[in-house]
């Protein structure tokens, strides 16, 4: 009789531990989400400037870096200068109003200042983004920037220049008066 309760707890034993080792090791199918819940998804960029003591012909210049999560947009903003830019930017915000990065830095410095900013929040969606200074002479005056790397942004006396900071440092070469 002792050895049929022995048996059936030994029995009942190796059931519970295999019952156990098949719970533990059975492969669910989670689906992996693209944005982490309860995280913001966000990333800041690190931006530092230098303003040239002879900026814009001894004149504030104002900057906008504006950061895009729609490719077919950024190409268009791509082919704009910075004149016109400034000129249509409002057009820009109304035509496509969930561009939330279309002012994600709004500045305007005076030569020579010295400049210190905050990190530049950027969402998880954004593509790309472009930077425009308001010179007064004939130009582009916009560069491409990789909102994932920090940058230098440098205004020179008649253009601006945009450097990645992770990247080995070149010289500016400013394009003057072309478009």
């Amino acid at each position: 009789m002792e050895n049929v309760r022995s048996f059936r707890r030994s029995l009942l034993l190796s059931a519970s531990a295999v019952a156990i080792v098949l719970l533990f090791s059975a492969c669910p199918k989670v689906k992996i989400p693209k944005k982490i819940p309860g995280t913001s998804g966000e990333s800041k960029l690190d931006v530092k400037v230098h303003v040239s003591p002879a900026a814009n012909n001894n004149n504030p210049v104002a900057v906008d870096l504006v950061l895009v999560s729609d490719k077919k947009l950024l190409k268009e903003l791509m082919a704009l200068s910075a004149s016109e830019w400034f000129e249509k930017r409002h057009q820009f915000a109304l035509d496509y109003p969930k561009e939330t990065g279309l002012s994600a830095g709004r500045w305007e410095w005076v030569p020579g200042q010295q400049v210190k900013l905050d990190r530049v929040t950027v969402k998880y969606q954004v593509v790309g983004g472009v930077v425009f200074a308001n010179y007064f002479n004939a130009g582009a005056h916009r560069a491409p920037v990789d909102p994932r790397k920090p940058i230098l942004i440098t205004l020179g006396d008649e253009d601006l220049c945009v450097q990645s900071l992770k990247e080995p440092a070149k010289p500016c070469a400013p394009s003057k008066g072309t478009k």
